[in-house]
């Protein structure tokens, strides 16, 4: 009797069958992650502005003409590399609050919702939302 050393074509296609299955389970739930860890970043950067912002107003005694470049802010985050999200700061009229936003730019956050902390610490976010509505009991939660 001759024994056979190596492998069969059956056994290579069910190991090339698995390994399909597999990545195409775990490839979306990576890309999912990386959109939740982008989205996690930007909250932490909206809440270093807004930290920002409040040094600002103590020094100012307003927020009249708070910019994102004077409080040490981009209107592009990451600033460096490929941008996931656009941050915008919009002063209240009567310069005693704003409203931090960060909008998801084409790519991978694209259609994840936009991103927004206001003054009272109230913040938003929900999945493909494009316009913020802040309240007080609105949340950052998935």
């Amino acid at each position: 009797m001759k024994s056979s050393q190596g492998f069969t074509l059956i056994e290579m296609m069910i190991v090339v069958a698995i390994i399909a299955i597999l990545a195409g389970i775990a490839y979306p739930l990576y890309t999912q992650h990386i959109v939740k860890t982008n989205r996690v970043d930007v909250q932490s950067e909206l809440m270093r502005l807004s930290t920002r912002l409040q040094e600002y107003r103590v020094i100012n005694h307003t927020y009249r003409n708070a910019t994102l470049a004077n409080i040490g802010g981009t209107s592009n985050y990451p600033a460096q590399g490929t941008a996931n999200y656009a941050i915008t700061l919009a002063l209240n009229t009567d310069n005693r609050g704003y409203t931090l936003t960060a909008t998801p730019v084409a790519g991978r956050q694209n259609g994840d919702g936009v991103v927004c902390l206001n003054q009272d610490g109230q913040r938003f976010w929900s999945k493909g939302q494009n316009v913020c509505t802040l309240s007080a009991t609105s949340t950052w939660n998935d």
